[in-house]
């Protein structure tokens, strides 16, 4: 999970995506960066199954902050993450979560997460 400032959200990055994502890096460069324990202020890595837990950055907004996720993710957990956004009371944010299909850059994500009136945008800066 990597904090993108600009969109006042998190983007979740799966080890089977080996495109770009919107911070600029690979999973191979985000996982040298957090990989064996590391510690680097805005990232975090976490197993696929956490952002389908109550526990899910509970304090900052949960579910409502993602605001990009790796295809595969999407596709592979579709049924988890429907159930997860309908207990968490937004069972439509699937449709405002972009991928690497839709967007590999934060100036390509930003203008479609305000088409999508993504929830994030409102939310107050997780880092003062």
């Amino acid at each position: 999970m990597v904090l993108l400032p600009e969109t006042n959200g998190v983007m979740i990055v799966s080890r089977d995506d080996y495109g770009q994502t919107p911070c600029g890096m690979t999973f191979t460069s985000l996982m040298s960066t957090v990989g064996g324990g590391l510690q680097t202020p805005g990232m975090m890595g976490h197993g696929k199954y956490y952002v389908l837990s109550k526990k899910f950055i509970s304090k900052e907004g949960g579910i409502r902050r993602v605001v990009w996720m790796s295809k595969n993710l999407k596709e592979e957990m579709a049924e988890e993450l429907a159930e997860t956004c309908q207990r968490e009371g937004v069972p439509d944010i699937m449709d405002k979560i972009a991928d690497g299909s839709i967007c590999t850059t934060v100036e390509e994500l930003v203008p479609w997460l305000q088409q999508k009136n993504h929830p994030a945008l409102g939310m107050d800066q997780m880092i003062q």
